[in-house]
Order: structure tokens, then C-alpha cells, then sequence
């Protein structure tokens, strides 16, 4: 049976070894990967011909994700505020009274 799990360890080894790369093989592998999306975006760029209403629309979007940001920083500061007076109301009762 020793025998046996030997076998089995050395032939794992060897399949390990065999999908191991070598430094310049990974690297490779990564600018090849990284490029790919670069690529898709250009292709994707210049398959589509711009239209003036694809332009409105996406100025239309990036407009209302800037209003919505900037409510959503109002209203944090509009809760702030009122937590603070609130705070404030309490302690000017609390020494007064």
C-alpha cells in the first residue's frame, strides 16, 4: 500500500509541475488578459456609430446620477444638522430647567 501512495504523490507532483509556469508564461498570460478587455472596449467603440439622441440620453443619465449624489450629500447634512440642535435643545433644557 506504501507503494501504492507513492505513486499516486509522484504523479500529482508531476501534474503539478506541468501546469506550473514559468514567470515569463504568467506574465504573459496577464497582459494578454488585460488587453482583452481593452480591445472589446475599442471594437465596441467603433461598432457603434454616435447618435445625437445616444449622446442626450447619456448626458441625461450622468445628470441625474450627479443630482441624486448631491440630494443624497444634502440630506445627510440636513439629518446632521438636526441631530446636532436636537442635542443642543436637550442641553440648554437640562441646565436651564
Amino acid at each position: 500500500k506504501k507503494g501504492h501512495d507513492y505513486g499516486k504523490r509522484r504523479h500529482k507532483q508531476q501534474d503539478e509541475q506541468q501546469s506550473r509556469m514559468s514567470r515569463s508564461q504568467y506574465r504573459q498570460q496577464q497582459r494578454q488578459t488585460e488587453q482583452q478587455p481593452i480591445n472589446e472596449a475599442t471594437e465596441n467603440a467603433t461598432n457603434q456609430p454616435y447618435s445625437r439622441e445616444a449622446v442626450a440620453s447619456q448626458r441625461h443619465d450622468e445628470t441625474v446620477a450627479e443630482k441624486t449624489a448631491r440630494l443624497k450629500r444634502r440630506l445627510n447634512i440636513a439629518i446632521i444638522a438636526l441631530i446636532v440642535a436636537i442635542i443642543i435643545v436637550y442641553l440648554i433644557l437640562f441646565y436651564v430647567g
